[in-house]
């Protein structure tokens, strides 16, 4: 999780100064508690301050700005550049080979409460990214009349498979990593029959379609979360970033976490026409239980509001119609009716 590698930065203040360094800050000092820095060299050192104490989410104050964020929010907004990039050197910094293996090998929490951890923690294998090679480079049709434009093609990093004929959507983790490989059959599908499949396997249960590509947007944000990849990509083409995927319709204790760990102002669940109202409220039970410490709020797509195609996601019939829904027809959890609906 990506607060295991906030905390090794708090614990270590020069490693946060090197990262800092690397994106250009300058002027950094650190002190026993806090440490301050400025955005260049002509930048006062007393501008941006982190606190190394009671900052779990290593929270950035920059006062010249009037921002605060996360770390990895404020890098990649501040210096336009990829949450990846960021991940990535901090883990040259921190002389990390895979994210993932060094925290289950380090142990964040020890003893007693790390056996459980592992106990409930599910690894995914991460494949070298050569695998994808092995497909070609094309945008795809079905998908751009499915409202998924080029541009959104081009950055989920969208591929064709020539032997199976199919699209290929590369899933990653929270860290940016490739975990798994899916395809979906690129011709018409009988009603029932298989139309997505796994060229490599992966568990996608172990994060969110979308998490690292738009971190920067969920961050302290609505955060919209829909089914399938493809709802992450059509948000994408609307021109909203902040959204990501389940790939199933059952929210996992891993993805809950990592909803949580965005710090959310809302988290709003936007399953397909007829997904059962049980299943949403299975779906919040899970989220509360690891929110109880935070304060956001849940809604979902109430999609009795009005008639809808079976199975239909509330990003299938475009930007006006995704916006409609959006604005129109979300129920916000909290008042008794809406408890008792649910």
């Amino acid at each position: 999780m990506l607060e295991d590698i906030k905390k090794e930065l708090l614990n270590n203040p020069e490693k946060l100064k090197e990262v800092l360094e690397h994106f250009g800050y300058c002027n950094i000092v650190i002190r026993p508690t806090y440490m301050q820095f400025g955005r260049d060299e002509e930048s006062s050192k007393k501008s941006i301050v982190i606190k190394l104490e009671n900052n779990n989410w290593l929270y950035v104050h920059d006062y010249a700005r009037n921002i605060q964020t996360d770390i990895f929010s404020y890098i990649t907004n501040q210096r336009k550049v990829e949450f990846v990039d960021v991940l990535n050197e901090i883990k040259n910094v921190l002389h990390i080979q895979d994210y993932i293996g060094h925290f289950q090998k380090k142990g964040i929490f020890g003893g007693f409460y790390e056996k459980i951890r592992q106990r409930n923690t599910i690894q995914s294998k991460i494949y070298d990214e050569k695998i994808l090679d092995e497909f070609q480079f094309y945008p795809n049709i079905r998908f751009l009349k499915d409202h998924i434009s080029l541009d959104a093609q081009q950055y989920f990093g969208i591929r064709y498979d020539v032997e199976s004929q199919g699209i290929v959507i590369p899933i990653r983790n929270e860290y940016g990593q490739l975990i798994g490989v899916k395809e979906r059959f690129n011709y018409e599908i009988s009603d029932g029959a298989l139309k997505y499949f796994y060229s490599y396997p992966g568990r996608c249960s172990t994060t969110l379609f979308g998490y690292a590509q738009n971190y920067q947007y969920l961050v302290e944000n609505t955060v919209f979360v829909g089914e399938a990849e493809k709802f992450v990509m059509q948000c994408y083409s609307y021109g909203y970033r902040n959204a990501v995927a389940l790939m199933s319709g059952s929210l996992s204790v891993q993805q809950a976490r990592l909803l949580v760990e965005l710090h959310p102002t809302k988290v709003i669940f936007l399953h397909d026409q007829g997904y059962e109202l049980d299943n949403i409220k299975r779906n919040v039970e899970v989220l509360r239980h690891y929110s109880k410490f935070t304060e956001f709020e849940i809604g979902y797509w109430d999609w009795t509001k009005s008639y809808y195609a079976p199975k239909v996601s509330a990003s299938d019939m475009g930007k006006e119609k995704f916006e409609y829904i959006i604005n129109n027809e979300i129920l916000i959890l909290g008042d008794d009716k809406d408890e008792e609906e649910l």
